[in-house]
């Protein structure tokens, strides 16, 4: 009996401490692989088009939903984040790219049903983000205070699309406005 408790002490001790098992993923694709010696080749403001204008499309219709191909995964988010409980952490940034969504709808208010997408513009502050910077445990190529064109009538506007990071080549949004750790 003895014995017993004393297992289950450690087994409770090694689990709250952090030194259980940790998650098993696949390996990173190549442009986030942490071995790599210099960052890979910046994925182009091209590949991020058509992702902008489902953000755009979702954002006009008021349905975040539509918008979630170009946000970046919770499967992605778990495997980049090092921190203990990464869903907690991706929870809040979606519930905030929810909010943002639905406030740049009410920005465009009675403009909705004329905007049209233009395009996105990435800006030049961008870096090489690696492990342990950020809490991260992969690296990837992080994009801030880009900006989303859209037209209407003769009117150019735009709004921002504050951090986009990279994975397997490709951009995602992880933060529409400013993020605020608590």
């Amino acid at each position: 009996m003895r014995t017993l408790t004393a297992a289950l002490v450690l087994a409770a001790l090694v689990a709250s401490t952090g030194l259980a098992q940790r998650r098993r993923f696949p390996p990173p694709p190549e442009h986030n692989d942490p071995r790599q010696e210099t960052p890979p080749p910046r994925p182009s403001q091209e590949s991020a088009q058509e992702g902008a204008r489902q953000l755009f499309e979702a954002i006009v219709h008021d349905d975040p939903e539509r918008g979630l191909p170009f946000f970046m995964s919770r499967e992605v988010f778990r495997q980049v984040k090092g921190v203990a409980d990464p869903d907690r952490f991706y929870d809040r940034m979606l519930a905030l790219f929810h909010r943002d969504v639905h406030a740049l709808h009410e920005e465009l208010g009675d403009d909705a049903e004329r905007a049209t997408f233009l395009r996105l513009e990435l800006s030049r502050r961008r870096g090489w983000v690696v492990p342990r910077q950020e809490s991260n445990r992969l690296p990837y190529w992080a994009q801030r205070h880009n900006w989303l064109y859209y037209q209407v009538g003769e009117e150019e506007r735009r709004f921002e699309v504050r951090t986009m990071n990279s994975w397997d080549g490709q951009w995602f949004v992880t933060h529409l406005s400013e993020f605020r750790h608590r």
